[in-house]
């Protein structure tokens, strides 16, 4: 009797202490999040509230996510930074079902950002939700929408999907495409190969790039019928053609019509998935790009396909420093980078057929432009160009620092490298000023024509908004999430340059390194 009576409370003791430990914990989330809003409203320096956020992580409960959620929208973007990455972090069912609960209550950009972190964090859990706001009247909701199923990876959301890629507004069919192609639904292929002529060369390229991963066979004639069109998506189409059909006849559309043309006579099927990856082994061991290289204009090396292309160029202090590797670099004025460059460039400019639209945009510690807009390659245009670039001068440079050493001025503090400014520039954005719902309304997207940027630098960043390479590679990502912006990444001189591999590896780009 006394064995079973010690046994019985020995058992609900130990029922008891998991209850307890629970309860502290939670307890000690509960005092953190407290101390977190005492400190977070008497603090005006953002600084100080960046690192009170993080004080959140580890101390998941519902109350520290309500603290977390309406910060995704704070006018501040270190500390939008921080709460998003703290929320990622957490796990627990019971606080992502109070988000998910409270979706439908929240409007314009809160939800958005709540849809956002959603996806980020891999809660499946909130697919049928997000499903039913898939039909939302509200753009942004649509849009986190259809890039979180991407994220989610649950094909559930097919139907959803398939209904966003006829969505009004561009960015919402762009997301779509990019998580039809993430998800391979392949049910979805004819859809997509519709959107090969949709109005926004953005929606192409989503399409372009989701049909080589869905492969419909119906896509063949639509993707040469691309190609035709010339300019950037030129290649797009044929790297889909490749992967829909393992057959490679470069960028030449008129032979890509026979050849296919024959083949569908025979019957031709899509390839399976394994035939698809022995192709690309082959292409890739023989180095084909594309199969056929045609003639074209290059800089820096890099084929200029595109008809809408920038050129940011690095003038920072350091560019009037001589190259070290001089046995590259014969043939020109003298081995400052900055004449080399300018050099290259004045080559590239004159080589731009009138069907090309261009710019050109300097920096250092700020930004300057050329024009203000894109501009057509005809001889006035090209002209002016290098007239302007024979202009550029190193700001900091040399000259600069002599001219400080004696105290006569010399502007070293406007040499520096302000790179998270210049590749924003790209997408319309000025980091320095605050971010407004118009700079990524639909209407902004779609009548931007640029495709492609040519960004050279000698140097890692050095000042700006942000300034972490690993930050600046998350920001341009999601910039370029809807732009769709290939982005080549050119460096010379002698610093770490896998950053700007990296930029490039991450937006369609290709790599140049010109030398030390």
């Amino acid at each position: 009797m006394l064995t079973r009576f010690l046994t019985g409370a020995l058992l609900a003791l130990c029922s008891l202490v998991p209850v307890t430990a629970q309860s502290d914990v939670e307890a000690q989330r509960l005092d953190a999040v407290k101390e977190f809003k005492r400190f977070y409203r008497k603090s005006p320096d953002v600084a100080l509230r960046v690192e009170a956020i993080y004080t959140l992580k580890g101390n998941e409960c519902v109350p520290a996510c309500d603290e977390l959620l309406p910060l995704l929208v704070d006018q501040e973007p270190d500390i939008r930074k921080a709460a998003l990455d703290v929320l990622v972090t957490y796990r627990s069912e019971a606080t992502w079902a109070h988000v998910i609960a409270g979706l439908k209550d929240r409007r314009g950009p809160a939800r958005a950002a709540a849809i956002d972190v959603l996806g980020r964090a891999g809660i499946k859990a909130a697919v049928p939700t997000l499903i039913e706001l898939a039909a939302d009247k509200d753009a942004d909701t649509r849009y986190a929408v259809a890039r979180a199923f991407g994220r989610l990876g649950d094909p559930a959301a097919e139907g959803a999907i398939g209904a966003l890629l006829g969505d009004a507004d561009v960015r919402v069919r762009t997301a779509a495409a990019d998580a039809a192609g993430e998800l391979n639904l392949k049910p979805l292929g004819p859809r997509l190969v519709a959107l090969l002529d949709d109005p926004a060369w953005q929606v192409q390229a989503a399409a372009t790039k989701a049909i080589g991963i869905v492969r419909p066979a119906e896509a063949v004639m639509p993707l040469i019928a691309l190609m035709r069109k010339g300019g950037r998506l030129r290649e797009d189409a044929a790297d889909a053609l490749f992967l829909v059909t393992t057959k490679d006849f470069g960028t030449d559309p008129d032979e890509w019509q026979r050849q296919m043309e024959r083949l569908l006579r025979l019957d031709w099927r899509p390839p399976s998935d394994a035939e698809v990856e022995k192709a690309k082994a082959v292409r890739k061991k023989t180095a084909e790009f594309y199969g056929q290289k045609d003639e074209i204009k290059t800089f820096a090396n890099i084929p200029i396909i595109s008809n809408y292309v920038l050129f940011i160029i690095d003038v920072s202090g350091s560019m009037s420093d001589l190259v070290v590797e001089r046995e590259k670099f014969q043939g020109y004025e003298n081995y400052e980078k900055l004449t080399i460059v300018k050099a290259e460039l004045t080559k590239t400019i004159e080589s731009l057929g009138p069907n090309t639209y261009f710019n050109i945009v300097s920096f250092a510690t700020d930004l300057k432009p050329w024009k203000p807009f894109l501009v057509p390659a005809n001889v006035t245009n090209k002209d002016s160009a290098k007239t302007w670039i024979k202009n550029l001068k190193c700001i900091g440079g040399a000259a600069d620092q002599q001219l400080a050493s004696v105290g006569l001025g010399g502007d070293l503090a406007a040499g520096k490298t302000n790179t998270f400014k210049a590749l924003m520039y790209a997408f319309g954005v000025d980091p320095d000023k605050p971010r407004t719902a118009a700079s990524t309304a639909a209407s902004t997207v779609a009548k931007s024509k640029l495709d492609t940027v040519y960004f050279l630098s000698d140097g890692r960043p050095s000042v700006g908004k942000i300034v972490d390479t690993e930050e600046i590679r998350k920001a341009v990502r999601e910039e370029n999430a809807v732009h769709k912006i290939v982005l080549h990444t050119i460096a010379i001189g002698e610093f770490q340059k896998e950053f700007l591999h990296a930029l490039a590896t991450d937006n369609g780009g290709v790599f140049v390194d010109l030398g030390r």
